[in-house]
């Protein structure tokens, strides 16, 4: 990216960097390192008059620069602040803070540094509890697998109580025959067939939207990747298919 125009270095410092002033004498290092860390120094003070200039002067900059180049040039400029921010000893969250004021600062609503409002630097905190909230997010419970969830707890508590009365007459001289008990009977027996028809019918449209339907798509797609898939499935690895069947459970 380098070119005729005036740049942070000179030509010859940009030589003399390249060959790690292997042609200077001792003196004349560090005259030119020296230097070089005043330009260096004077090119960062620079920085805070390019920070909200205008986004249509940046865009004639990059344009005739290819992609790459621009990526490999931001890699390498993110890499020489981050060693300045370590060799400072200012912590990422103090920097983040520092430029969200800046960026506030700097914002003037116009249309042509719109870009400043695109920046989205996060801590690592930050970071972190969006991972934290994501998979969370991506575990959660769906609101058909809640009720699939409801539907077997009730039917299970109604089962429990359905065991007792049929077992408790043949196994104890308790009667269970009074017209109130055979009413509780009938009712409960009806809430466990209600309960597991529905639940039944959830599992089995879940199963047919994220089983069944996408397995007919790939097979009319590519039957044979299709079907080696179920073979591997199937065959290959029968136990982890089990242990998958039983988790959507």
């Amino acid at each position: 990216m380098s070119g005729k125009s005036a740049s942070l270095l000179t030509k010859t410092q940009r030589n003399r960097i390249r060959n790690d002033f292997e042609d200077l004498d001792e003196e004349k290092r560090h005259r030119d390192q020296q230097r070089i860390r005043d330009r260096v120094k004077s090119g960062l003070h620079d920085f805070q008059l390019l920070a909200n200039y205008p986004d249509r002067q940046f865009a004639v900059m990059l344009e005739d620069i290819p992609d790459d180049e621009v990526r490999a040039a931001l890699a390498d400029t993110t890499i020489v602040v981050e060693r300045l921010r370590e060799q400072s000893e200012i912590e990422r969250e103090a920097l983040v803070e520092e430029v969200r004021t800046h960026i506030e600062g700097y914002s003037d609503g116009t249309e042509d540094t719109k870009t400043l409002k695109q920046i989205d630097l996060r801590t690592v905190a930050e970071i972190q509890q969006q991972t934290e909230d994501n998979i969370a997010e991506q575990f959660e419970t769906g609101r058909w697998d809640k009720r699939a969830n409801g539907l077997m707890k009730l039917g299970v508590s109604v089962f429990i109580p359905i065991v007792l009365g049929l077992v408790i007459p043949s196994a104890t001289p308790i009667s269970l025959s009074h017209p109130a008990f055979t009413l509780i009977f009938i009712v409960l027996s009806f809430v466990l067939f209600v309960s597991a028809i529905c639940w039944v019918l959830i599992t089995t449209a879940q199963s047919l939207k994220y089983n069944i339907l996408p397995f007919l798509v790939k097979l009319t797609k590519n039957p044979r990747a299709a079907m080696r898939g179920v073979f591997t499935k199937l065959v290959k690895n029968p136990r982890e298919t089990v242990r998958e069947s039983w988790d959507e459970l």
